[in-house]
Formats: C-alpha cells, sequence, structure tokens
C-alpha cells in the first residue's frame, strides 16, 4: 500500500485521537502493538496479545504532540510476575511456549523522562497512518475505547 505523507503544517491540524495498530490496518481476532490516543492527552501502549510470554503488558501515559514530534511521559505499565512456562496450546496460541499462571500488577515509572519520537503522518484514500522511530502504525478505529485491552 502506497502511502503519501502529510507536512508538517498539516500535522498540527491532524487528529491523533484512536487505536493505531502496528503493520496492518487489518483486525484479527487478537491485537497487536497498538497505542491508543484519548482525547485527555494520555495514552495507552498495549504489547502483541498474540505474545504468550512477554511481561510487560502495557504502558499508560500523558502525551503531546507538536508538528513533527511525538512527546510520551510514561506513568506506569502493566506486567506480569511469576508464572510458569508451559506449552502452549495448538492451534490457539501463537508460540509452543508461553507463560501459565503469572499474577498481572501496575508498577508505577519512577523516571518521567520525556520520550521523544519523530512522527511522520501518511493518508492514502481512506487509510491513514503514522510513522514512529520505525514503525508504521495505521488508524484502526477513531474511538481509542474500542475494544479496550
Amino acid at each position: 500500500m502506497l502511502l503519501v505523507n502529510i507536512s508538517s503544517a498539516q500535522v498540527s491540524n491532524h487528529k491523533l485521537i484512536g487505536v493505531w495498530q502496528i503493520n496492518t490496518p487489518q483486525l484479527a481476532d487478537a491485537w497487536l502493538n497498538t497505542y491508543r490516543f484519548f482525547n485527555d492527552g494520555t495514552f495507552k501502549y498495549v504489547f502483541n496479545q498474540y505474545d504468550d510470554s512477554g511481561r510487560i503488558l502495557a504502558i499508560k501515559g500523558t502525551y503531546k504532540i507538536k508538528k513533527d514530534t511525538l512527546t510520551l511521559i510514561v506513568k506506569t505499565r502493566t506486567e506480569r510476575i511469576g508464572g510458569n512456562i508451559v506449552q502452549g496450546g495448538m492451534g490457539s496460541q501463537q508460540n509452543e511456549l508461553v507463560l501459565d499462571g503469572a499474577r498481572i500488577i501496575e508498577v508505577k515509572q519512577t523516571d518521567h523522562t520525556p520520550i521523544v519520537i519523530p512522527v511522520k503522518f501518511a493518508l492514502k484514500k481512506d487509510v491513514r497512518a503514522i510513522t514512529l522511530q520505525n514503525n508504521t502504525y495505521y488508524l484502526v478505529s477513531t474511538d481509542p475505547h474500542k475494544e479496550e485491552n
């Protein structure tokens, strides 16, 4: 899919609110890595739901966008602790080794150093995308609460 870059003058008027999924605008039975940007200036980054072995599940914080720069301040992360590695379910899980029985906790971030990421907006027909650093995220919903994970 060929995407046309939007100039940085247009970026300030571009809507960031919604759910942005990495690599594809297509939805499946689980989300890939996603950003959810909310009207109140908060964000939630959720890691690939197909990964049943990762410890960090989500990151929450605040964001600001100015021209071609996205600034994130991480406030908390949701992570798994404990548990055991077991065989993944054939046909229902992507990996053959998965984490089972872990407890999920919320951890406050002590370092509030801003994370500054270059952003490029792109558009082709009705498909909106953003490139953050080296990854492209596609707008899959303008409602950041859609099937919130």
